[in-house]
């Protein structure tokens, strides 16, 4: 239960959540001449995150006959997100048809099998800069005669979206700022980011509503991305690049020290418990365990 709290992102536990306040925002935010849907309409899409021990930020969800898929890529811009969708979706679509005996039962007959048509996207932290409006998996992996592709709209912090969309990519990019301003103190740039998210409308119900547990989540799920990311900036800056390389390494074990005693002391559980919620490998558990 804990394991599965923290490796929660924020993205998936305010879209994901049971009432669908904010699931349905997000729709209509990709679906605007959509105004008849309702929350009841929407269908959340659970799986299990066998793919990757990080952080789970994916979101999967059925309307009106389709299956939208989302994939969060909060700091670093990588081809394989793409790849991230692609398995998403073929076992979404698995989970979809082994849910039905119908389906189950169709699926080695003559009879073509009615699927909901699939829409992906990626919600990524950062300027589009060259990036590409869409990602294609035969484009970033396979050669132009490839039978295999998958296509995703990316939706980039700088396109200045007025909806849920833009106020979640306006909460990343105030705390990446905050991090650099509180120099790595990450409780206080994350209750800062909330407070400015609140003063400037950005998120303000759902922070409000639930900030002790939003600080929670992102003191957990902060990893050594951010650290990583903050102190290639100092590197570039100063041209240090060995030393900053050992502070990098320095900063993700204080990073992780941190992240520990976070979850030890807000979901109650043993040093061990945490780390491998942390996905932090089992030879490391001592070096962690010496210093708490």
């Amino acid at each position: 239960m804990v394991k599965m709290k923290v490796k929660d992102s924020l993205f998936t536990h305010m879209f994901g959540d049971e009432s669908k306040e904010y699931l349905l925002q997000l729709y209509r935010a990709l679906h605007p001449e959509d105004t008849a849907t309702d929350e009841s309409g929407l269908d959340v899409i659970s799986i299990e995150n066998v793919f990757t021990n990080d952080i789970y930020n994916d979101l999967g969800f059925i309307v009106n006959g389709k299956l939208i898929t989302l994939v969060e890529a909060q700091s670093t811009w990588s081809s394989n997100i793409i790849f991230r969708l692609f398995l998403y979706l073929a076992k979404s679509y698995q989970n979809y048809v082994y849910s039905s005996k119908i389906l189950k039962a169709k699926l080695y007959g003559g009879e073509a099998l009615k699927l909901p048509e699939a829409e992906l996207y990626v919600i990524y932290a950062g300027s589009k800069g060259d990036n590409p409006d869409v990602l294609s998996l035969k484009e970033e992996f396979f050669d132009a005669d490839s039978a295999i592709d998958v296509k995703a709209k990316v939706i980039y912090a700088d396109e200045e979206r007025d909806d849920i969309i833009g106020e979640y990519l306006a909460f990343c990019t105030i705390l990446k700022e905050q991090l650099r301003v509180y120099n790595k103190d990450k409780e206080a740039a994350v209750r800062a980011t909330i407070k400015i998210c609140i003063e400037k409308g950005k998120l303000s119900k759902y922070l409000s509503e639930h900030r002790k547990e939003v600080e929670e989540y992102m003191l957990a799920i902060m990893t050594s991305e951010e650290a990583y990311e903050s102190y290639g900036d100092y590197r570039e800056l100063l041209g240090e690049e060995k030393g900053i390389e050992k502070g990098i390494t320095q900063g993700v074990e204080k990073e992780r020290l941190e992240s520990v005693k976070n979850i030890m002391r807000s979901f109650k559980v043993t040093a061990e418990q945490a780390m491998e919620s942390l996905g932090i490998p089992e030879g490391d558990y001592e070096k962690y365990l010496s210093k708490l």
